[in-house]
Formats: C-alpha cells, sequence, structure tokens
C-alpha cells in the first residue's frame, strides 16, 4: 500500500553571531524524501540518518528512516524505525499510518488493527483512516466489518475511488455482485484510469456466465493501459461470443482508430450501427457513410 504523503516545509539555518547553524532535521527530512522520490534509496538513507542525529524526537525523520526500508523490502527494519516513530510522538497520523500499513503488509494483522485503530481515535474524520482499517478487516475474513469501514469512509469522502473499489471486492467475496458491479462503476466513474476496476468487473461477468461482457471489460482494462493490441483481441472476442453485441464492435472499431486502422474501424462501426448503436450511426453519418452497404 502507498503512504500518505506530507509536505514538509523546508526551515531556513538561523545566522548566529560570525557563524550559522548548520541545517535543521526538518530540512534534511525534505531531503530524505526529495531522494526517495528520485529512487535514490541510499541517498535518502544518509539524509534520514542525518535528520535523526540532528533530532531524534523528530518522527518525521524515523519514518523517512522506515520508507527507505520498505522501499529496500526490509519489512522487519521499517517497523523498528516507524516503531521509533511513533514512540517518540504517539499521535502522530503518519507514522501511524506508516506502521499500520507495514505489519499489515507482513501479516501482522491483529497489531496493524490496533495501531489504525489509535490512528482513528486520534483523527475519526478521516476517510483513509476507515479505508485502512478496512483493508486489515478484509485479510483478517471479518467481512462484515470491512464493509461498514469502508462505507464509513465513503461516507466521509464520496471521492474515495480506492474505498469504493475495496468495498466493491469484499462484495464480490460475500457473493453480492450487483453492489460489487455497482461500487466498481462508481469507482471508475471517479477514476476512469481504474483499469483494476474493469477485470473486477469481467471476473463478476464471468461469475455470471456472461462471457461476451467478460470479454468486454477484459478489453477496457487493457485499453486503460494502453495496451491496444490486446484490446482488440478482446472486443472481437467479445463479438464473436454474441454477434448481436452493439457495445463490443463499437468498442473495436474506437480501438482500431486509435491504431491507424481506418477501413478496420468503418467496418466495425458498420456492425455497431446496424445493430442500432446510436453513437456509431451518428459518428457515421457525420463522415458520410452508409452503414447499410
Amino acid at each position: 500500500m502507498k503512504y500518505m504523503k506530507f509536505a514538509i516545509v523546508a526551515s531556513f539555518a538561523v545566522l548566529a553571531v560570525g557563524c550559522s547553524k548548520g541545517p535543521s532535521s526538518e530540512e534534511l527530512v525534505f531531503r530524505s524524501e526529495l531522494y526517495s522520490d528520485l529512487n535514490n534509496i541510499a541517498k535518502a538513507d544518509e539524509w534520514a540518518r542525518k535528520a535523526i542525529d540532528a533530532d531524534a524526537s523528530n518522527p518525521d525523520a524515523w519514518r523517512a528512516l522506515g520508507t527507505t526500508w520498505v522501499r529496500r523490502n526490509n519489512v522487519d527494519s521499517a517497523i523498528v524505525a516507524f516503531d521509533k516513530a511513533v514512540e517518540v510522538s504517539p499521535d502522530n497520523i503518519p507514522a501511524l499510518y506508516a506502521l499500520s500499513n507495514t505489519l499489515a503488509a507482513k501479516g501482522t494483522f491483529d497489531r496493524a488493527l490496533e495501531v489504525i485503530r489509535h490512528a482513528i481515535e486520534v483523527r475519526p474524520d478521516t476517510s483513509v483512516g476507515h479505508n485502512n482499517e478496512g483493508v486489515i478487516l478484509t485479510s483478517k475474513g471479518q467481512l462484515g466489518d470491512a464493509v461498514k469501514s469502508f462505507q464509513k469512509a465513503i461516507e466521509l469522502d464520496k471521492s474515495n475511488a480506492q474505498a469504493h473499489y475495496n468495498l466493491g471486492n469484499v462484495y464480490v467475496k460475500q457473493n453480492r455482485l450487483e453492489d460489487a458491479t455497482n461500487s466498481f462503476g462508481t469507482a471508475l466513474s471517479l477514476n476512469s484510469g481504474f483499469s483494476q476496476c474493469y477485470y473486477e468487473l469481467a471476473n463478476i461477468k464471468r461469475l455470471q456466465g456472461r462471457n461476451d461482457e467478460m470479454y468486454n471489460y477484459q478489453g477496457l482494462g487493457l485499453l486503460s493501459q494502453n495496451n491496444l493490441g490486446g484490446a482488440v483481441l478482446a472486443f472481437e472476442n467479445s463479438t464473436k461470443i454474441n454477434s448481436g453485441y452493439a457495445i463490443g464492435y463499437n468498442n473495436t472499431a474506437h480501438t482500431y482508430l486509435k491504431l491507424n486502422q481506418r477501413e478496420k474501424a468503418i467496418d466495425a462501426f458498420k456492425a455497431a450501427a446496424r445493430l442500432g448503436y446510436a453513437d456509431a450511426q451518428r459518428l457515421l453519418a457525420q463522415e458520410k457513410i452508409d452503414w447499410n452497404k
């Protein structure tokens, strides 16, 4: 899971008479995070350690060090650093999120849940905390409680596409396929590039025995990832299964346009138009193309 990023304002060295202090711990953390963003983990680690040397009571310094260990896939060392961040600042929300996420990644779900619930006590009105709680509860198999956590996250922030997606995944596990379809659809309405939603919708259609729609959603997922060749094959599979599937022809046509294969696109648009697909009919009419020929 990705950890929340918090902006840190660099503070400038205060001039003293005849000399100046070195960089503050906050400045050193800022440098560490810059190097982390640049994927220079060695430098990020170096500056995080300097930040700790400058002020071992700075939770952001310990969190920055923990982040470098996460990037190195050393979960145990990351937990030690995040634990120290929480020790020096027990109500520090970024540190609590980082610790909880890392404990969950290790599979230490009970403690991860304890930590995230403390974060929620500190900041009960934050959608992220309730979403993270739901993820841990899902991993523990407590699906009913997970649903409540995701619903609370959505109540606090209806634009939280990740919470809608996570709720959809729990609904699938509960075999509530229509509810899952609605959740994934909402996530896509908030973030049309959320490709995993298309694949989850494809899986739902597979479970429902609607394979033409399954291939169509697979195609949309591939299209969102700019895999045009794979998308064309998926859309064409949808129309092979169901020759009356107008949207499959229409999506095939649009993908051929992206591939600069105009003639194939026109043929697919004609097939969609003959089946009464209004968008294809309008497009062909604009181009003065008779879809009945």
